[in-house]
Formats: C-alpha cells, structure tokens, sequence
C-alpha cells in the first residue's frame, strides 16, 4: 500500500507469506514461507510422507514478480527475514533448527550466492544499522533454579559479528523488535513482563520503548494495559532521524 494507507493491493503469487521486508531501493520484498502439516504432503516437489514443519525465505521482485528462493526447504528448519544491508546485498535472518541444541541464531545471507555466515551462536531479528556497520538484535537470558524465567535483552554487534555490546539489563521482561532510527543514535523496540500472568503470556500490557545505540537513556514512548504492540518501524529518508535521546 502506500505510505497513507490507500491502493492496498497482493503480491501475485505470495499467498501465505509471512515477514516481509523492504530491499532499500524499494524493488524488492523478502519474505517467509511456512509449511505445518502433520499428514503427507508434498513440499519442494518432495513428496513428505510423516508430515512437515519448516519455512524458507524468498524475494520477489516487484516490477516483474519473479520469485527467489534463498534457502532450502527441510523438516525442522527455519528461516525469518528481517534486515536488507543498506546496499542490499546481504539480508539478515533469524536461523532455527530443531536438530540443533542451541538457541536461534542471527545469520546473514549474500544474496549474490556466495553464502551465509553465523553472526553469533545466539540471538533473534538482527537489524542493521543505517550506515551498515552495526547491527542489533535480541539475545534470550535464561535464569535457572525454582524460579525459572526466561526474558531476553538488546545486544549490538559490529556487522562482522565482533564486539559484542549489551544495551539493556530488564531481569523479569523480554525485549525484542529493535529498529534503528535513521539518525542511527537510537532504536526503538517492545518490551512485555515475563510474569507468569494470562496477560502477560499473550503479550498483553507490554510497552513500546526506545534507547540510544549506546545503551543510555532507556525510555517508554507508550503502554497500555489491555494492549500488544509489535515489529516498531521508523519511517526513513534524509531529515527524519530522531538523533539521540537527551536524559
């Protein structure tokens, strides 16, 4: 659609499709496909006897609708787009699989064929930069014993998958989402109590926040009580950066 929510229009041939995000030229749409079955089914021209669960990612073109698988289909794996490089060759992915015991994984994918590098053993939604010398994601904190709890915290990285930094420390609350402004000196993300609450387990009561990309100045910009919000997005362009947060 546009920006002012009119000439909502599908994407031939995207029926389905989850997760989509914006090349920066505007041409192109990454997205998710998801396959949930427990009786046979065919997948990849394959037929799968016993059922599958799994996803893939794609591009599709805009112009032409010509349509790119970028990764494979196999049972247990998954695959979540969530950040072009400013100069769209690379995107970046959240890697799942089930035969792994390791937690998901941030990877980045060169969309010229030439592969996928592992960012970091652990971590979620990795977003880069504007400038594309840093990226930022979510990392799970798990806390053992009688009480266990399971929240999670905002980390950047250098777009290398070097110098690990941690942004936030919220035990008991789970932060997800990031999004950088496009100033590149704050990120807006969600936050929701990990309480042991029916509310809470449906993300209900959870609060839009924001802090600077050194980890300063945490702040709310809204909660509510009965609501959920989700994936916060920055509009971009010359002259719309927020710039850092005075505290």
């Amino acid at each position: 659609m546009r920006a002012d929510g009119s000439g909502l229009r599908a994407i031939a041939g995207t029926t389905g499709a989850i997760g989509p995000v914006f090349s920066p030229d505007g041409h192109t749409v990454a997205f998710t496909r998801t396959v949930e079955r427990e009786t046979r089914t065919t997948v990849g021209e394959k037929l799968r006897s016993e059922g599958f669960t799994g996803s893939s990612m794609w591009t599709v073109d805009l112009l032409t609708g010509v349509q790119r698988q970028l990764t494979p289909w196999r049972d247990g794996l998954r695959y979540t787009a969530s950040s072009f490089s400013p100069d769209g060759s690379t995107l970046l992915a959240t890697y799942e699989d089930s035969r792994l015991i390791y937690e998901p994984q941030p990877v980045a994918l060169e969309l010229d064929g030439s592969g996928m590098r592992r960012l970091l053993n652990d971590g979620s939604s990795p977003v880069y930069s504007p400038d594309g010398s840093e990226i930022a994601l979510a990392r799970r904190i798990v806390g053992y014993g009688e009480d266990r709890v399971e929240d999670s915290d905002l980390y950047v990285i250098n777009a290398d998958g070097t110098n690990l930094r941690r942004l936030t420390h919220t035990p008991g609350r789970a932060e997800f989402s990031p999004s950088w402004d496009p100033s590149g000196e704050r990120l807006a993300y969600v936050r929701y109590s990990v309480a042991r609450t029916e509310a809470a387990a449906f993300g209900v009561g959870d609060a839009l926040m924001q802090v600077n990309a050194d980890g300063t100045c945490q702040t709310k910009v809204v909660s509510a009580s009965r609501a959920a919000f989700y994936m916060p997005v920055w509009q971009p362009g010359p002259g719309r950066g927020a710039g850092r947060i005075e505290c």
